[in-house]
């Protein structure tokens, strides 16, 4: 199973109700997890604690985020790039160990790539130099589209708006690799070892979520936790509709 986090785990700081337990059921019914998340601004080790401290059992080889997937793209792509993030740990952080280099925004002539996730240390300067890295050839990549993100005080800008002011400012499109891209939805089955047909996504975004499961021909349950709102309309795109993940193992029981 692929769950998503933002959303469907937790909203901000805060547990969906019911979510630990739901994963421990899962776990016990021989279930297995892989947490898949668009949001960019964490490590997979500091995903893991965080899940930890909100009572979610994780490891770090079940965690997938764009971040990493962007990351990995570049690598495989053009190895020891130098990116200029618009991005926080979550890239930073997962990059340098595949050998690529991330450089301050003055050295935006030097950019091979420029890397835009969500970054709530967001500067105007860092845009400006981001645009120009842009305009001046290097590859834009998103780590995802996303326009909001839910938190405990309601929607914030995502990943996604970011990107938007940068095409915007430069007339290029960034390319992405986030939900709901095949790329990572295959990244997140070669994690379980499971053809497509015995896996379930789980999210409350049918833009990503579910997009991301039909990508590989997975099937998909969307939950009414997170962003659902802004996609009700959407909703029989998905396999199946609850109420929160905390339904998930019954219906599978059912099932």
């Amino acid at each position: 199973m692929v769950i998503d986090l933002d959303g469907c785990v937790y909203v901000g700081d805060r547990p969906v109700e019911g979510a630990a337990e739901a994963i421990k059921q899962l776990r016990r019914m021989g279930v297995g997890v892989v947490f898949m998340t668009n949001n960019s601004t964490l490590t997979r080790r500091q995903y893991v604690e965080k899940l930890s401290r909100m009572g979610v059992e994780a490891y770090f080889e079940e965690v997938l985020t764009s971040g990493v997937v962007a990351a990995r793209f570049i690598a495989s792509r053009q190895p020891g790039s130098r990116c200029l993030a618009v991005a926080e740990d979550g890239f930073t952080l997962e990059a340098q160990p595949l050998g690529l280099r991330v450089i301050d925004p003055s050295e935006w002539r030097r950019a091979d790539y420029v890397v835009v996730g969500l970054d709530r240390r967001l500067s105007y300067e860092k845009l400006a130099k981001a645009a120009l890295a842009i305009r001046a050839g290097a590859f834009f990549l998103a780590t995802n589209l996303d326009n909001v993100y839910p938190s405990e005080d309601g929607f914030q800008p995502g990943a996604g708006s970011i990107a938007a002011l940068l095409s915007t400012a430069t007339g290029v499109q960034p390319y992405s690799v986030g939900k709901p891209s095949k790329e990572m939805s295959t990244q997140a089955l070669g994690l379980l070892r499971l053809p497509a047909d015995e896996v379930v996504f789980v999210g409350d975004r049918v833009d990503t979520d579910v997009a991301a499961a039909r990508a590989v021909g997975c099937r998909s349950i969307l939950v009414k936790t997170g962003a659902y709102s802004l996609f009700s309309k959407g909703t029989a795109e998905a396999d199946l509709v609850v109420e929160s993940i905390a339904k998930v193992p019954e219906v599978l029981s059912v099932k």
